[in-house]
């Protein structure tokens, strides 16, 4: 249920007396004197390792290691004290004194800690000048210096100091400062001379830059602070061989300081010369000597701890630090003695020409005004006394029903100001025409319209009383003269697009107010979502009805309170404070209402609402009041001409109404029209509707109230807001907020980025991951990172990031290139090998440091050795000794034995001992004799061919040479290819003395110069032949200068060559014969080209036949030597030979194992075998041109040599008498070849 609370108030005074003080600096900004910060200040200086705290500690001097008596004793369980505990080195002790045994005390670590710590921590603010540190020992090798402005809660670092800065801080710059307030590494204060009394000096702003306003943001965040902090980082430590005989080498390192300078003064801003002390003593009375105080004796009207505002009751200037030569003093308001308070208005400053800004507020004595120049409305100025006189002020008298205002009158002179229709010196009587005199009427007196137009004279005008100037109206046709941006005759309707605020249009939500503490104080607190005294109920859009006007309520405990803002107002006037609440439980609430205000248009005000507790209740209750806004309901009393209207709105319980009324219900139609005008009267018109473009889903909103129509998730009156659980308000309405419950501990987003709360280990958009420094959502547990990183892997926890050279998953090891212990809190150190990384000679991986012999072995990167890595290996070079060098792999191209130290020069790399046939600088090229790809180990043996390579290229015992890359070897003239191995086009005969020649081809015989490579046989034509194409060719004889004819001899009777090249005869192949050797010879068998050879027995024959061959060639080449055979004398016997020859031919060529009747031996002689040797001799085709008595002659001889051959066979022929029986009737068997 929701309860409604009203609250009618009134402004009212409140008085503050102030004691008005002033003292001038002569130069017009004061400076206090500069002192030591640590003076006065022991128990506010702190260390984080201090030696001899727990009990006695040893310790060593360096130069005094050989020597065991010179070791000392750390006893810091008591306060130093020269005499009675001279051993103690407590922090204190670096605080300056000017006592004669100041050199004997000093303040010292314990023995080997690194990091170490010394901090100041101030009661307040101070101006900050510069830091000295005066060492004992050696001074650090790395430290820095950090300063924090807020006690502690943060720190920026001023600067940083080491010996090596690219070492120790590599990523902070080394170089001099561009601007003031750049952070750089100085390694001017770490080095080792002096060993002692050595100084550390920090400037907080550097006396080479030039500043010209001292009060710009960076100079005071460089001067101003709350807290110092010294950190050492890093000891300065020796690899002296001494340390090694003592059991602990770590005796001998430490931190310590003589004297710690903090030099500064109070900040006062310039507005003060001396300080007091911040707790309110009495001064240096009760004080050390020499302590700076930090509490401002603050002069120029100025007040604060700092002297950062303006003292009370002076507000007429702004407040401003002093400058070198302006004191910007701070000005006195002028009230005309009406008010003892005021404020500073930067508006007004501006708007008079930064003459005055001071506001008085509370006037007294019915006074208002900025400074209570004015007298309150309804009263006037006296003419007869002075604006400071507390009686000057006296009433109006004007008629309330016809003055403006329900009786304003001129502030000065007193004058009414009469409504439009009323008129006389009080404002009460009606001008003429017109009557009825009434405070409820805008213009005081009712006028008519319409003068015949109806049976009636004339209309009551009937304007509006809230939407229009008057009640008067045109006579013509009524209309009434409307407010902005209402329409009607009447002036009762809002305008399109325009609407009629409801009564609690300005309405405060509460989750947008200000928590205030549960105390009796009401000072406001930042809002906050977890505030202990109040938090956010918002609930989701839907469901259930609706009773709160914005997101949700707010839960506010018993005894706390909101503190809301109001800054909207549009004219000064008299309103109702309504609270709407719900109750956890059924219980009156009081409520206190503290309200500070002023009544003029703009001004701001706070209204601090405290739910207080009940008497007799339980002081620990936690019971909620929900809270879910405030409203300002204007009062009616006070709107011009609204008497008779406010009594209506009384009377049927508009307000109220209006106020309880729910989203969905409606008002009744009386009331709908009397808050519609009062709205009009309140706002001087309509007010824009202002639809969202991007909410709402039209320009238009409802005549009352001015509600647009909203996108889904979209709500508020202009659509300008999104409903719980949704945010980014865009085209398309709101998105879901979609928050990780696993992660968030609401439901809800902001509205604009979408934003979750988280848990406080939770972190993204959804709260749907860890926050730096966990892992492992949702159940996000703390990174383990050994103090060196504050980031490790969401979903692993392995640490990122980690600083002091440290790495691992929980930063538990060094990185390569150092060596230390993180876990135990050894800090991770250089390994010098022989360098430190970054420094250009490092050259190992990492190292192993033995902590009892304290000696050092480096683990070497690939190409160096030795036991600080200060050689190069096998296989490798360089020269060491130069700058940024380091052991290159020789450039041999893997064409080396690694393993051998002299493959390669080990200064300058040059490669003395190739492998795999290779040779060079950089054994890149195959050795002669060798081709191939050197830089894949690929050089074979040159494979050229010696009878066609060149002779010089070819030594005796080696291989030859060839091209280093392609392996192509040196040709002879007229030979070719990669090995020389092949005659070229034109040459043949490799095998030749001198490599191949040419071919010397017949350029007419033959179709081209190529010939054969091997034989050197030319392509010749047809008719020619031999290698060079210059004799007649295969089967053509003759002379082949001049023509080569075709013997035309069968090719599958002879043999090769086929015929005599001079005289075209035909050589036929055994078995054959024939002039073209197209037959089978005797005694083979008549199956040509086959002619197999005949019975053996013919074999008998053989040497006859053969006989009678050479004569029949006599023949042959005799005849056609001779005349034409026609004309030859034994013309007739030739013929006659040549016939009987022709009839014996057949039975005797023929081989086949026939049975034949022979004739008689005498017919043999006479019909055959003298003649066929004729006839094979003669070519009937030969035409005898030249008869001679030789051929009778040639023809006798022949005749008797056959006669005998005859005689021959005769014998030979003669039957065996052991054969008659086998071939009786005469017959014989023949064989011929």
């Amino acid at each position: 249920m929701i309860f409604i609370l009203f609250i009618v108030f009134l402004p009212a005074a409140r008085l503050q007396e102030t004691q008005y003080r002033q003292d001038q600096c002569p130069s017009g900004s004061c400076n206090p004197q500069l002192g030591d910060l640590m003076v006065g200040r022991a128990p506010r200086l702190s260390a984080s390792s201090t030696c001899g705290l727990d009990g006695p500690q040893n310790y060593c001097i360096i130069g005094y290691l050989e020597e065991e008596q010179k070791c000392f004793t750390c006893d810091s369980r008591l306060p130093y004290n020269h005499h009675g505990n001279p051993n103690s080195h407590r922090i204190e002790n670096v605080i300056t004194t000017f006592d004669p045994e100041r050199k004997t005390k000093w303040w010292q670590s314990e023995n080997g800690f690194h990091q170490v710590s010394v901090q100041l921590d101030l009661e307040t603010v101070f101006k900050f000048s510069h830091l000295v540190l005066t060492f004992k020992s050696f001074r650090p090798a790395a430290m820095l210096v950090e300063r924090s402005k807020d006690y502690g809660r943060s720190w920026k670092v001023f600067r940083y100091f080491a010996e090596d800065c690219l070492l120790s801080f590599p990523s902070v710059s080394n170089q001099p400062a561009n601007s003031i307030d750049d952070i750089v590494c100085d390694s001017r204060y770490s080095g080792s001379d002096p060993s002692t009394n050595g100084e550390v000096v920090l400037k907080a702003l550097d006396p080479i830059f030039e500043i010209r306003n001292p009060y710009a943001p960076n100079i005071q965040d460089l001067i101003t602070l709350t807290n110092i902090r010294v950190n050492f980082t890093r000891l300065f430590t020796l690899g002296d061989i001494l340390s090694r005989r003592r059991r602990n080498p770590q005796d001998k390192y430490y931190y310590a300081l003589y004297n710690m300078v903090v030099r500064g003064s109070c900040f006062c801003h310039g507005h003060a010369s001396r300080c007091t002390p911040v707790d309110g003593g009495r001064g240096d009375v009760f004080t050390q000597t020499g302590m700076v105080h930090g509490r401002c004796v603050c002069q120029h009207n100025t007040a604060g701890e700092n002297c950062e505002r303006c003292q009370e009751f002076h507000h007429d200037s702004p407040w401003r630090p002093a400058g070198r030569n302006t004191a910007n003093t701070c000005r006195r308001c002028n009230c005309n003695g009406h008010s003892n308070s005021c404020h500073f208005d930067a508006t007004r400053f501006e708007a008079t020409g930064m003459q005055s800004g001071g506001v008085c507020e509370d006037c007294l004595h019915d006074r208002t005004g900025s400074q209570c120049e004015r007298c309150r409305p309804f009263l006037f100025q006296d003419p007869q006394r002075t604006a400071d006189d507390p009686h000057a002020c006296r009433p109006c008298d004007c008629n309330p029903a016809g003055s403006e205002g329900g009786g304003l009158c001129d502030a000065l002179s007193g004058t009414c100001v009469c409504k439009e229709n009323v008129e006389g010196r009080h404002c009460n009587q009606c001008k003429y025409g017109f009557f009825n005199l009434r405070r409820d009427d805008p213009a005081g007196c009712q006028g008519f319209w319409g003068l015949g137009h109806s049976e009636f004279r004339c209309s009551a005008c009937d304007c509006d009383v809230g939407g229009a100037y008057s009640t008067t109206c045109s006579p013509e046709d009524g209309q009434c003269h409307c407010l902005p941006n209402m329409v009607g005759r009447q002036c009762s309707d809002p305008a399109p697009r325009y609407f009629l605020p409801p009564l609690d249009y300005f309405l405060y939500e509460a989750e947008l107010a200000a928590p205030l503490q549960r105390r009796s104080s009401s000072t406001p607190l930042p809002p906050s979502p977890s505030s202990p005294s109040s938090s956010s109920l918002f609930r989701p859009i839907g469901g259930p009805s609706i009773t709160w006007t914005g997101l949700g309520l707010v839960r506010v405990l018993e005894g706390a309170g909101l503190r809301f803002t109001v800054d909207n107002l549009p004219s000064p006037m008299d309103y109702q404070l309504v609270i709407r609440y719900e109750s956890e439980v059924k219980k009156t609430v009081r409520v206190l209402v503290m309200i500070c205000f002023l009544q003029t248009k703009g001004s701001q005000y706070f209204v601090d609402i405290v739910f207080t507790k009940q008497p007799g209740s339980d002081s620990l209750s936690n019971s909620h009041i929900l809270v879910d806004s405030m409203g300002l309901i204007p009062s009616t009393d006070t709107v011009q001409g609204f008497c008779s209207q406010s009594d209506s709105l009384r009377l049927f319980r508009c307000i109220g109404l209006a106020v309880e009324l729910k989203p969905e219900e409606s008002l009744r139609e009386v009331c709908e029209g009397l808050i519609g005008s009062t709205s009009a009267r309140v706002h001087n018109g309509a007010v824009l509707c202002r639809c969202n473009v991007a909410g709402s889903l039209g320009p238009s909103c409802s005549k009352l109230g001015g509600f647009c129509e909203c996108k889904p998730n979209v709500i508020g009156r202009c659509c300008d807001t999104c409903a719980p659980l949704t945010f980014d308000l865009g085209p398309d309405g709101c998105k879901s907020c979609e928050c990780e419950p696993r992660g968030s501990v609401s439901e809800l987003c902001n509205q604009v980025r979408g934003q979750c709360v988280c848990r406080s280990e939770v972190t993204g958009r959804r709260c749907d991951r860890c926050q730096t420094a966990f892992w492992g959502f949702p159940f996000c547990q703390p990174c383990q990172c050994n103090e060196l990183s504050e980031v490790c892997d969401e979903q692993t926890g392995e640490c990122l990031n980690c600083r002091e050279h440290a790495t691992g998953p929980m930063c538990e090891r060094c990185v390569e290139g150092y060596y230390g212990n993180p876990v135990s809190r050894q800090p991770c150190q250089p390994c010098l090998c022989p360098g430190v990384t970054n420094s250009g000679r490092f050259f190992a991986t990492s190292c192993q440091h033995d902590p009892q012999s304290l000696s050092l072995t480096c683990d070497c990167r690939e190409g160096h050795t030795g036991p600080r890595c200060n050689r190069c290996s096998p296989g490798f070079y360089g020269d060491l000794a130069l700058p940024g060098a380091s052991c290159e792999e020789c450039p041999c191209n893997n064409n080396i034995n690694t393993g051998d130290r002299n493959s390669c020069n080990s200064q300058t790399g040059e490669c003395q001992r190739c492998l795999y046939n290779t040779t060079g600088p950089q054994c890149q090229d195959c050795k002669p004799g060798y081709y191939g790809n050197a830089l894949d180990q690929d050089c074979k043996e040159c494979s050229c061919d010696r009878r066609g390579t060149e002779v010089t290229q070819c030594p005796l015992g080696s291989p030859c040479f060839c091209n280093s890359r392609t392996g192509q070897c040196p040709c002879r003239t007229g030979v070719v290819g990669t090995l020389c191995d092949e005659c070229v086009d034109g040459y043949w005969n490799l095998d030749g003395a001198s490599g191949c020649q040419t071919c010397s081809c017949d350029s007419v015989n033959s179709f081209s110069n190529i010939c054969n490579k091997v034989t050197g046989h030319c392509l010749c034509q047809p008719e020619f032949g031999g290698r060079q194409c210059d004799e007649c060719g295969e089967n053509h004889f003759g002379n082949p200068d001049r023509q080569c004819i075709s013997c035309d001899c069968n090719v599958e009777g002879t043999e090769r060559p086929s015929c005599d090249p001079e005289t075209g005869e035909c050589l036929c192949r055994v078995g054959v014969s024939g002039i073209f050797c197209d037959e089978c010879a005797p005694g083979y068998d008549l199956v040509f080209p086959i002619c197999g050879e005949c019975h053996p027995c013919n074999a008998l024959w053989a040497g006859d036949v053969t006989d009678i061959q050479r004569a029949t060639l006599r023949m042959r080449t005799f005849i056609p030597r001779h005349a034409d055979v026609n004309m030859w004398p034994g013309d007739s016997r030739l013929q006659q030979m040549l016939k009987m020859h022709s009839e014996l031919d057949t039975p005797v060529r023929h081989c086949y194992l026939l049975r034949i009747t022979w004739p008689s031996e005498t017919n043999i002689v006479k019909h055959f075998l003298p003649h066929r040797k004729l006839q094979d001799a003669i070519d009937p085709n030969v035409i005898l041109i030249d008869p001679s008595a030789l051929l009778n002659t040639e023809m006798d001889n022949i005749g008797l040599e056959f006669r005998k051959l005859l005689n021959n066979m005769k014998a030979k022929r003669r039957p065996n008498p052991d054969d008659e029986d086998e071939y009786p009737d005469g017959t014989v068997m023949l064989f011929w070849f």
